[in-house]
């Protein structure tokens, strides 16, 4: 596409040329097993996770080309298409998963709270350039740049689009959030979702509960009240900044404590199975980003979903910023529109809304407050009823 404009069509001819070279499916599988990322790609992810730790990488392309790259990349959530492939391997096809999925995956994200930079190479990518708050053409071709070159920045090399980005992100004039998209209604298609995606609570599913395990790390005993046994989320927080006061701990206190905090024994030999399972997985957190980055990037999850933490002019916690309010649920209903079939997974009371908002959820290790209230929710007591529970929905198909 970045030099035809016309995906179907493009597809057609690919499709007739291989099966005019006797090229299957499996043929493809085997050059792509030996593809690798370009160079200094991997290097540029690593400087943006710090930048912008919420990183999402789309492709037009299908599953079995973008799998084993989004892996290599040390992406877990594959945004893609399908192939269709006759009984002798032969490529008869293609599917869409949702057309102009690009735009519509920026205008759900937009949705979501979050300002949006779109990075792409070809015609396919436009629309979703435009759709975002800033958008940056990476080694376009000729006939890109001479059709879109005057709307967007150009960078031929990883130096300049990391310029780029630094000057959306941290130098003024600040760029405008752009007007949300009115949502398609969550009906719309959703008999031809086909692709399955894992949302998922992290603290208590894959990593410790951060204010019991700061409780555990001061003697501080009430900061290890959680969701887990009370539903509300704003006064726990008051509770919460009273009780650092009291005890003298400021907010870089608590962010230095919290560091040295691992994933829970199994997480990530759990998400080493998914993978391959489910390769579209995103994580979120009702936690603050100082304990939520460096625990996704433990998990080798670079998209964090989390809320904020403000302090005073002496350094104590004043405020909880919810950066959505339910943005549990609204999450799952973006992905929704996505026109992907979410398995939710959670823990807490914060977590219900979501599972219940998904085709499918389970709670994770629910305390017995959370099973009494909620009997019709199945639960998993440790990693390998999860991955029973997940094989289940999955083979049932909800």
């Amino acid at each position: 596409t970045a030099h035809e404009p016309d995906y179907d069509k493009l597809m057609m001819y690919r499709i007739d040329v291989l099966r005019r070279n006797g090229i299957k499916l499996q043929d493809m599988k085997d050059v792509i097993g030996n593809m690798e990322p370009l160079p200094g790609c991997k290097e540029f992810l690593e400087w943006l996770k710090k930048v912008v730790p919420r990183v999402v990488l789309l492709t037009d392309t299908f599953e079995e080309y973008a799998m084993p790259l989004f892996d290599k990349l040390g992406f877990p959530s594959v945004f893609c298409n399908s192939l269709t492939v006759s009984e002798q391997g032969d490529i008869t096809g293609h599917i869409l998963r949702l057309r102009d999925q690009k735009r519509k995956a920026v205008e759900s994200f937009q949705r979501l709270n979050f300002r949006v930079i779109a990075i792409g190479d070809s015609f396919n990518d436009i629309s979703m350039m435009k759709a975002a708050e800033g958008g940056i053409l990476m080694h376009a071709s000729e006939k890109v740049v001479k059709a879109h070159g005057g709307e967007f920045p150009i960078c031929t090399d990883y130096d300049a689009l990391k310029e780029r980005i630094l000057d959306i992100v941290m130098r003024p004039p600040a760029t405008p959030a752009k007007p949300l998209v009115i949502p398609t209604p969550l009906e719309y298609e959703s008999a031809y979702r086909r692709m399955w995606l894992v949302l998922t609570n992290v603290a208590g599913t894959f990593a410790p509960e951060p204010w019991p395990a700061l409780g555990a790390m001061t003697g501080i005993e009430e900061l290890s009240t959680t969701t887990h046994d009370v539903p509300d989320y704003d006064n726990l927080m008051q509770v919460r900044a009273r009780l650092l006061r009291e005890h003298k701990i400021t907010l870089e206190n608590v962010y230095e404590k919290l560091k040295c905090l691992d994933p829970l024994p199994g997480a990530n030999d759990f998400l080493t199975w998914l993978k391959p399972v489910v390769p579209r997985s995103f994580m979120i957190s009702d936690s603050f980003e100082e304990f939520a980055e460096p625990i996704f990037q433990k998990l080798g999850h670079p998209m964090v979903f989390c809320n904020f933490l403000e302090s005073d002019t002496e350094g104590y916690m004043v405020r909880h910023v919810v950066r959505l309010r339910d943005q549990k649920r609204l999450a799952v209903e973006e992905f929704q529109r996505l026109n992907f079939r979410v398995i939710a997974i959670g823990s807490s009371y914060l977590d219900v809304p979501m599972i219940k908002t998904a085709e499918a959820g389970i709670l994770f290790k629910p305390s017995k407050h959370i099973t009494d209230a909620h009997p019709e929710i199945a639960t998993a007591m440790n990693y390998e009823e999860l991955k029973t529970r997940i094989l289940e929905i999955i083979d049932t198909g909800s």
